[in-house]
């Protein structure tokens, strides 16, 4: 990902739309006054990671759930 030297949006590259519709510069303009973004890798924190993990994992009582609705609509 690379960071806009101006307004620090993140983005998968600087492009000229990016620079004049939020900054009124071409994007060499922008490039001359304010130099090259910069390169950076996104992180995430431990918590987030392990929320991630604890919200995606479907538990047994998920499935019995989906199953037991899935069957009373096929009744009806």
């Amino acid at each position: 990902m690379f960071q806009c030297p101006i307004c620090g949006e993140l983005m998968e590259i600087l492009t000229n739309n990016h620079c004049v519709n939020k900054h009124n510069l071409t994007k060499k303009e922008l490039l001359d006054r304010y130099g090259t973004p910069k390169y950076v890798t996104p992180t995430m924190s431990r918590e987030v990671q392990n929320w991630i993990r604890e919200s995606t994992i479907i538990t047994r009582m998920d499935f019995d759930i989906a199953q037991a609705a899935a069957r009373s609509q096929r009744r009806g």
